[in-house]
């Protein structure tokens, strides 16, 4: 049953998809249970969040700030300008919310996350924070000292009582799926393993050549590939090309393992649907992150993780041949989203 108090929300995050989609999902979550839920969603200029939240949330008001990301080195004199930007912005969001009068923020990361946290602060609105990577981002670092909550997606994030271990919110599929739904993809035989591989949203040349090296190798399985260079692919018939699949989320509650980078949210789903898989860490993501992400999830034990110069390709495919397969009758069932719910219960001001 739904709650007929009013909530007012400002939300921000973005980006990447691993800022936007945690977002998303508690979006999703207060909007079933807030019949009078109005959200402020401020986003960053052009990206992810900007493009897609018209579709995937139409109900929030969407504002767009300018401020930019710092450049590396961080003494670049180009970040004098952002700074001013991050002021400038600060002083637009503050006019915004002051007369909006939120009840909270929910910030996820991102640089655009940075002048709304700070002008939520002078206007002594209480707002929590997401942290998706296991260490954190730089935005998160410098707000986590207001934020009255830092939700974390790992238990070794934790640097106080502040901080709390939630999990990663994901995308969830709100319908049954048959393991029949492979065939939308060209699969006919579905007692074959079912591989999903993946670069993340721009693709990844170094996984195309390492996964070409294997499917000369391996006829077994079959494979749904994501990449720009699908022409390559063509002469493997178990291999199944896209250059994007919009919904990829429900491919994952189907199939039996991944070959992937190793971004915060796609770890997150691979341990949402129960998946094995190969990890292959992007060596330029910030800080290292997507190396930190994959340790900590290799400790689970149905994930490998490797380095993209130093493949063995036959320990790779001898990996692959062992994830076990779903059965052709298997359904995937709608269930709850333990880390959205998580951080749903913990944030003081929802009642």
């Amino acid at each position: 049953m739904k709650n007929n108090k009013e909530l007012k929300v400002v939300f921000s995050g973005g980006g990447t998809g691993g800022h936007y989609y945690p977002a998303l999902s508690v979006l999703k979550y207060l909007n079933k249970y807030y019949n009078k839920l109005e959200v402020i969603y401020f986003t960053t200029k052009g990206r992810i969040e900007e493009k897609k939240l018209p579709t995937d949330f139409p109900k929030a008001k969407l504002i767009s700030l300018n401020t930019k990301g710092l450049e590396r080195p961080l003494y670049n004199v180009k970040n004098i300008n952002r700074a001013f930007e991050v002021l400038s912005d600060t002083r637009k969001v503050e006019k915004i919310i002051k007369e909006f009068k939120p009840v909270f923020g929910f910030l996820t990361g991102g640089y655009v996350t940075v002048p709304v946290g700070l002008a939520l602060k002078k206007q002594n609105i209480p707002f929590y924070l997401h942290e998706q990577n296991s260490t954190l981002g730089i935005s998160n670092k410098v707000l986590s000292r207001w934020a009255k909550k830092v939700f974390v997606s790992y238990e070794e994030t934790k640097l106080n009582d502040k901080f709390i271990f939630t999990g990663n919110p994901v995308r969830t599929p709100e319908k049954e799926i048959p393991r029949t739904y492979l065939r939308n993809f060209g699969i006919k035989d579905l007692n074959k393993r079912c591989i999903l591989v993946f670069g993340g949203s721009l693709g990844s040349n170094e996984i195309d050549e390492l996964m070409y090296k294997v499917y000369e190798k391996e006829k077994i399985n079959n494979y749904i590939h994501i990449t720009k260079n699908q022409e390559k692919f063509k002469q493997f018939p178990n291999v199944f090309t896209f250059e994007y699949i919009e919904n990829l989320y429900e491919l994952m509650a189907v199939s039996d393992g991944v070959v992937s980078r190793a971004g915060a949210t796609t770890l997150a789903e691979i341990q949402f649907y129960d998946l094995s898989g190969i990890l292959i860490p992007w060596k330029g993501s910030a800080e290292n992150h997507q190396l930190k992400n994959a340790l900590s999830l290799k400790k689970e034990g149905k994930i490998a993780v490797i380095d993209e110069e130093k493949v063995e390709t036959d320990e790779f495919i001898n990996f692959l041949n062992h994830i076990q397969p779903k059965n052709t009758e298997f359904i995937y069932t709608p269930k709850i989203n333990k880390a959205t719910e998580n951080i749903i219960n913990n944030i003081d001001e929802i009642l």
